[in-house]
Order: structure tokens, then sequence, then C-alpha cells
């Protein structure tokens, strides 16, 4: 945390501790009382740096938010092919963040989009940054003579965006396995894009050996995110 204030350096700590603590005891027990105890800090103390526990919450959703798109864009590198760029911006969006508690905590804080306006601007731009992503990749395709979409690419954009949306809160769940989601938004992006669904699923299976891209930062929207592909 070099070059930050002191002040910035406490409310990250304390937004880090709203994380640890909705982590382990969901949204219920994420009282202010519990984030204070878990950052070593007193509640009224952990008043002078937010004004309100909504305050600390709608920070550490954007951390989680910010660390998702992060994530999307190490998926991914510039050497890739639109068809690979694919199959690791869907094996990223369906399960990057459930190797720690970055989707969890999105899940755990969503209902607070439908009636606090600062919760719901933080989810309205982590979706735009996310379908801006696929609407790029699905461009490229196209361009390249690989994707021979049904629909407009901001329509199948949505589509793969809200089907992630939903089928991962099944897997935080336990209602499904990751794998099982991967099969099913693959194969949507397949019949969506004109793609072939083994070739489409082999790619991911290859991306996901072979680890991590380099990262391609190529979206700002507006703040949704530190960077993302595209």
């Amino acid at each position: 945390m070099t070059g930050l204030s002191k002040r910035e350096v406490r409310r990250r700590e304390i937004a880090a501790a709203a994380l640890a603590v909705a982590a382990r005891d969901g949204v219920e027990g994420a009282t202010l009382r519990a984030i204070a105890a878990e950052a070593g800090m007193a509640a009224n103390a952990v008043l002078y740096y937010y004004g309100s526990l909504a305050d600390i919450t709608a920070a550490a959703v954007k951390a989680s938010s910010d660390r998702l798109l992060e994530k999307l864009s190490e998926a991914v590198s510039a050497d890739m092919s639109p068809t690979v760029r694919l199959a690791a911006v869907i094996r990223a969006g369906t399960t990057a963040g459930l190797d720690d508690d970055v989707s969890r905590i999105l899940y755990e804080y969503w209902p607070h989009s439908l009636r606090d306006v600062e919760h719901r601007r933080i989810q309205g731009e982590l979706t735009s940054a996310q379908q801006l992503i696929y609407e790029r990749v699905i461009a490229e395709g196209i361009e390249a003579g690989e994707f021979f979409p049904v629909l407009a690419p901001a329509k199948i954009a949505r589509t793969l965006v809200a089907q992630e949306d939903g089928l991962v809160m099944d897997v935080l769940a336990g209602n499904a396995s990751s794998d099982d989601v991967l099969d099913l938004i693959a194969s949507l992006a397949a019949a969506l894009l004109g793609v072939d669904r083994d070739a489409l699923l082999d790619r991911n299976s290859e991306t996901h050996r072979e680890g991590l891209g380099a990262g391609v930062p190529i979206i700002d929207a507006g703040g949704a995110g530190k960077g993302a592909v595209g």
C-alpha cells in the first residue's frame, strides 16, 4: 500500500475485514461490531473512516467487483484467437470468482442493490463491464470469420452474462458443479455464435491446462473495474 495515506490504508483494512466477515458468516453476520472486531478496532473508530455500515459494505462489494474484472483480464493473452479468447472468458466468468470469496461476496450482497443506490450502481457497472468484454470478443470473432451470430452481439453478450450470473449461484448453493455450468455456458455460446461446441470446449480445456494468459486490460467502463478483456 505504498503511496497511500494512512486514512486510505485504514479504510482498505476495514473493507478487507468486512469481506472476511461476510465470507465467513454471511451478510447477516457482517455487523458493524463484527467488522470492527475483525479489523481490531472499536466500532465508533470504524465510523471515523466510513460514515455507515452501508458505506463499508459498498466498499467491500466494489473491491470484489474490481477483483473479478482483474481475473477476467488475467485469463487471456493478446496472441489468442477469438475462439480461444471466448473459451478463456467463459471459463473465467464461470469459475474464476470461485477460487476465493469474490463470487460469494457479490452474491451475498446482490439483494442490497434492490434498495441501495450505491450497491445498485456497483452491480450495474460490473454487469456492463462483463457485457462489454463479451461484445468485444464477439466483434473480433466476426471480423476474423470465426463467429456467425444468430442475434445482435450485444444481445448475445447480455445473455451470456445473465446465464453466468444465474448458474454460478447454483454452484455456490451446491446445486451444480463448475464443470456442469461451464458446459452449459459453452453450449449456449456455441449455439448463438455458430461455433462448434466440442471445439469450444476443447479450447476451454486447453486454456485451463495451460494456465492464465498474460492479461489484456482493454476496457474502461467508467470505473467499473481496473481492467478486463475483450
